[in-house]
């Protein structure tokens, strides 16, 4: 599988986003979801890779450079469109922004997702990621899961 890097003006990036955010709206309350705007993905602050089928994106994941005690980077737009799961592509993005992380000497990743979202929760906790509290801009919400990778002791 060939992911290649995004930007706000990548094919199908809009609809992509338009994708993930109405399913996030339809789980969660607006007030529960930090989707980050497209207009936002075009800092250097932000790494975003995607993988085309036949022309078309259908997956991509990021992460965001912040700074809350140490620098970090947070994992956002993590998404694969249903017709495409159970081939591996989800793994495949994680593996990658992992190893980006690291070549880029980025000591930690967190990220947040709901609590819905149990087979995303049990593929990040295959890659070692761990149950944490809140972090950065993040409010204790019910329906949020906090998860954080320490890339020294990550196999991958």
């Amino acid at each position: 599988m060939q992911l290649v890097q995004l930007n706000s003006r990548s094919t199908g990036l809009a609809e992509l986003f338009e994708e993930i955010d109405l399913l996030m709206n339809s789980l969660y309350p607006a007030e529960a979801n930090d989707l980050v705007p497209i207009n936002e993905i075009d800092n250097p602050q932000t790494y975003i890779i995607g993988h085309y089928d036949n022309g078309e994106l259908v997956a991509c994941g990021s992460f965001v450079l912040k700074e809350d005690n140490g620098i970090y980077a947070e994992l956002k737009r993590i998404y694969v469109k249903p017709s495409q799961r159970g081939k591996g592509m989800t793994k495949a993005i994680i593996e990658h922004l992992v190893m980006h992380a690291k070549r880029e000497e980025i000591g930690e990743i967190k990220l947040e997702t709901g609590e819905q979202q149990t087979a995303a929760i049990k593929l990040y906790e295959s890659f070692g990621f761990r149950h944490c509290g809140t972090f950065g801009q993040y409010n204790a919400e019910p329906s949020s899961v906090f998860m954080q990778l320490t890339l020294d002791d990550c196999q991958q």
